[in-house]
């Protein structure tokens, strides 16, 4: 078995690359064969995945953030197992998986000696893979002004940076029309945000459906309907980021296997933490569709 780290530098304000001297460290104290590679541009990571087939028995690892783990999952192929290292700033999908763990060291050895699982993947549009989350409207706006410009002009710590962000940009929110459509059933409303999840967690803090799970072969969607007032908005959040906003009146929580969403208007849109913008989209769960490698004995919700 080979241990592929990919690792992103700018990850985290340096939270990947100090991983690398503890992979060094435990591989000299208890053999095996690895490489460390870091990424160097936008994509590297994906091109860097994508050389190993199952064929090369080898564990590939995401260090970084879910942007980096997003890259990763895009280049890994059928039967290559994939591992997340949170060395990122929020590190959501990773809280899926485990939560019990704080030290860096012991996150690292937890996943080198740990058990593979399956996972269910979404897919976005029929080509874009994701395994944690895609949201539109408030939280994708939150998402662009946190990386756009809070991670690179404002010296705050990483936990505090999505909740500033939250604060700020929900002053002002924005309603937008969305027809949706979940195998077979139709909804139309007007929503300040919506989320398609594999996962529980996102934006470093908030928790959109409580009862996610990576393994039920179902996405759960999350829908918070406007407007808004800015008083009862901030009440909203503060409880979305608990997961307790389930059965609030502006809040709907459904599951689905197929879901299609078209919107009045161009929203922005983040999948797995990458930014763009959109009129509609379409996603397809797609179960048991990657190899995971997770700590022992962990019960992956």
């Amino acid at each position: 078995m080979k241990h592929v780290f990919i690792v992103n530098p700018t990850a985290g304000k340096g939270n990947g690359v100090a991983y690398i001297p503890m992979i060094e460290s435990y591989f000299a104290k208890n053999g095996g064969e690895y490489v460390i590679e870091q990424t160097e541009y936008v994509r590297h990571a994906t091109e860097l995945a994508s050389k190993y087939t199952a064929e090369d028995d080898v564990i590939v690892y995401s260090v970084g953030g879910d942007g980096t783990a997003k890259e990763v999952l895009d280049g890994i192929n059928p039967g290559v197992t994939m591992c997340v290292v949170p060395g990122g700033t929020g590190n959501d999908f990773y809280k899926s998986v485990d939560k019990g763990i704080i030290k860096k060291e012991d996150v690292l050895v937890s996943l080198i000696e740990g058990e593979n699982v399956m996972i269910d993947t979404g897919l976005m549009n029929g080509k874009e893979r994701f395994m944690n989350i895609t949201s539109f409207g408030l939280d994708a706006d939150i998402n662009v002004y946190a990386c756009d410009y809070v991670k690179k002009e404002l010296n705050i710590p990483g936990n505090l940076v999505y909740a500033y962000s939250a604060f700020k940009v929900g002053l002002h929110p924005q309603t937008f029309k969305t027809d949706i459509e979940i195998d077979g059933q139709h909804y139309t409303k007007n929503s300040v945000i919506a989320v398609v999840t594999n996962g529980a967690y996102y934006g470093g803090m908030f928790n959109p459906a409580p009862e996610a799970s990576l393994t039920d072969g179902y996405f759960d969607i999350c829908l918070v309907n406007g407007p808004v007032k800015t008083l009862r908005l901030i009440q909203l959040i503060l409880k979305y980021s608990k997961g307790k906003h389930v059965g609030q009146p502006e809040v709907m929580i459904l599951k689905g296997k197929k879901v299609s969403m078209k919107f009045d208007r161009k929203v922005n849109l983040q999948i797995d933490g990458e930014n763009t913008s959109t009129t509609e989209a379409t996603f397809e769960i797609i179960p048991q569709s990657l190899s995971l490698r997770v700590p022992k004995n962990r019960k992956v919700r």
